[in-house]
Protein backbone atom coordinates (compact mmCIF):
# COMPACT_ATOMS: atom_id res chain seq x y z
CA UNK A 1 0.00 0.00 0.00
CA UNK A 2 1.46 3.52 -0.49
CA UNK A 3 2.22 5.58 2.48
CA UNK A 4 -0.35 8.15 3.84
CA UNK A 5 2.65 10.77 3.35
CA UNK A 6 3.50 9.67 -0.67
CA UNK A 7 -0.09 10.10 -1.14
CA UNK A 8 -0.22 13.30 0.35
CA UNK A 9 2.22 14.72 -1.59
CA UNK A 10 0.19 13.43 -4.98
CA UNK A 11 -2.82 15.02 -3.42
CA UNK A 12 -0.48 18.87 -3.02
CA UNK A 13 1.17 18.38 -6.33
CA UNK A 14 -2.41 17.80 -8.35
CA UNK A 15 -3.37 21.02 -6.05
CA UNK A 16 -0.45 23.14 -7.24
CA UNK A 17 -1.37 21.41 -10.81
CA UNK A 18 -4.88 22.42 -10.95
CA UNK A 19 -3.97 25.97 -9.02
CA UNK A 20 -1.52 26.37 -11.98
CA UNK A 21 -4.00 25.50 -14.74
CA UNK A 22 -6.67 28.26 -13.28
CA UNK A 23 -3.70 31.06 -13.82
CA UNK A 24 -3.46 30.40 -17.55
CA UNK A 25 -5.08 33.51 -19.30
CA UNK A 26 -8.47 33.69 -20.54
CA UNK A 27 -7.56 33.66 -23.96
CA UNK A 28 -5.27 30.47 -23.99
CA UNK A 29 -7.26 28.20 -21.94
CA UNK A 30 -9.14 25.47 -23.84
CA UNK A 31 -12.63 25.73 -22.66
CA UNK A 32 -13.93 21.64 -24.22
CA UNK A 33 -12.23 19.41 -21.69
CA UNK A 34 -12.01 16.40 -24.41
CA UNK A 35 -9.85 19.36 -26.54
CA UNK A 36 -8.01 20.07 -23.29
CA UNK A 37 -7.24 16.17 -22.68
CA UNK A 38 -5.82 15.41 -26.17
CA UNK A 39 -3.50 18.53 -25.64
CA UNK A 40 -2.51 17.70 -22.33
CA UNK A 41 -1.68 14.19 -24.02
CA UNK A 42 0.33 15.57 -26.72
CA UNK A 43 2.51 17.61 -24.55
CA UNK A 44 3.26 14.67 -22.26
CA UNK A 45 4.11 12.69 -25.61
CA UNK A 46 6.42 16.19 -26.65
CA UNK A 47 8.13 16.59 -23.09
CA UNK A 48 8.62 12.35 -23.28
CA UNK A 49 10.50 13.18 -26.37
CA UNK A 50 12.41 16.04 -25.20
CA UNK A 51 13.51 14.10 -22.24
CA UNK A 52 15.05 11.28 -24.48
CA UNK A 53 16.94 14.13 -26.23
CA UNK A 54 18.88 14.93 -22.80
CA UNK A 55 19.92 11.53 -22.45
CA UNK A 56 21.80 10.95 -25.38
CA UNK A 57 20.17 8.15 -27.44
CA UNK A 58 21.20 10.08 -30.71
CA UNK A 59 23.89 8.66 -32.31
CA UNK A 60 25.04 12.03 -33.54
CA UNK A 61 24.62 13.53 -30.30
CA UNK A 62 25.93 10.85 -28.02
CA UNK A 63 26.45 12.57 -24.92
CA UNK A 64 23.23 12.82 -22.41
CA UNK A 65 22.96 16.99 -21.14
CA UNK A 66 23.18 17.75 -17.46
CA UNK A 67 21.05 16.23 -14.76
CA UNK A 68 19.73 19.39 -14.33
CA UNK A 69 18.23 19.10 -18.13
CA UNK A 70 16.80 15.91 -17.71
CA UNK A 71 15.31 16.80 -14.67
CA UNK A 72 13.61 19.98 -16.19
CA UNK A 73 12.36 17.81 -19.16
CA UNK A 74 11.34 14.69 -16.27
CA UNK A 75 9.50 17.70 -14.21
CA UNK A 76 7.62 18.89 -17.45
CA UNK A 77 6.38 15.84 -18.09
CA UNK A 78 5.09 15.37 -14.54
CA UNK A 79 3.32 18.97 -15.22
CA UNK A 80 1.35 17.27 -18.05
CA UNK A 81 0.91 13.99 -16.53
CA UNK A 82 -0.97 15.87 -13.41
CA UNK A 83 -2.70 17.73 -15.86
CA UNK A 84 -4.02 14.97 -17.93
CA UNK A 85 -5.36 13.30 -14.29
CA UNK A 86 -6.88 16.52 -13.27
CA UNK A 87 -8.69 17.12 -16.97
CA UNK A 88 -9.85 12.85 -16.44
CA UNK A 89 -11.65 13.72 -13.90
CA UNK A 90 -9.89 10.96 -11.92
CA UNK A 91 -9.00 11.37 -8.55
CA UNK A 92 -5.66 10.56 -7.40
CA UNK A 93 -6.76 7.62 -4.59
CA UNK A 94 -8.53 6.00 -8.14
CA UNK A 95 -4.92 6.25 -9.56
CA UNK A 96 -3.48 5.03 -6.97
CA UNK A 97 -5.62 2.01 -6.50
CA UNK A 98 -5.59 1.23 -10.46
CA UNK A 99 -1.31 1.44 -10.02
CA UNK A 100 -1.34 -0.81 -7.51
CA UNK A 101 -4.01 -3.81 -9.10
CA UNK A 102 -2.41 -3.22 -12.09
CA UNK A 103 1.24 -3.33 -10.20
CA UNK A 104 0.38 -6.87 -8.85
CA UNK A 105 -1.01 -7.92 -12.29
CA UNK A 106 2.61 -7.07 -13.66
CA UNK A 107 4.88 -8.56 -11.09
CA UNK A 108 2.67 -11.96 -11.87
CA UNK A 109 3.66 -11.44 -15.61
CA UNK A 110 7.01 -10.90 -14.74
CA UNK A 111 7.47 -14.03 -12.47
CA UNK A 112 5.21 -16.36 -15.19
CA UNK A 113 7.93 -14.47 -18.12
CA UNK A 114 10.80 -15.87 -15.67
CA UNK A 115 9.21 -19.08 -15.74
CA UNK A 116 9.15 -19.23 -19.87
CA UNK A 117 5.01 -18.67 -19.96
CA UNK A 118 4.12 -15.99 -22.23
CA UNK A 119 0.65 -16.94 -22.52
CA UNK A 120 -0.75 -13.22 -20.97
CA UNK A 121 0.77 -12.02 -23.49
CA UNK A 122 -1.04 -12.06 -26.83
CA UNK A 123 1.63 -11.10 -28.99
CA UNK A 124 3.74 -13.77 -27.66
CA UNK A 125 1.54 -16.60 -28.09
CA UNK A 126 1.00 -15.50 -31.93
CA UNK A 127 4.67 -15.68 -32.06
CA UNK A 128 4.99 -19.19 -30.67
CA UNK A 129 6.54 -17.93 -27.38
Amino acid sequence: MVDTDRQELLHSLLEKQAELMHKIPHEHKIKDQQQGIVVAALGLIEETLEYLNTIGFKSWRPHPLSQERQLEELTDILFFYLELIILSGFSIDDIVAQYLKKHDINLKRYEAAKNGDYSWDKRATERGL
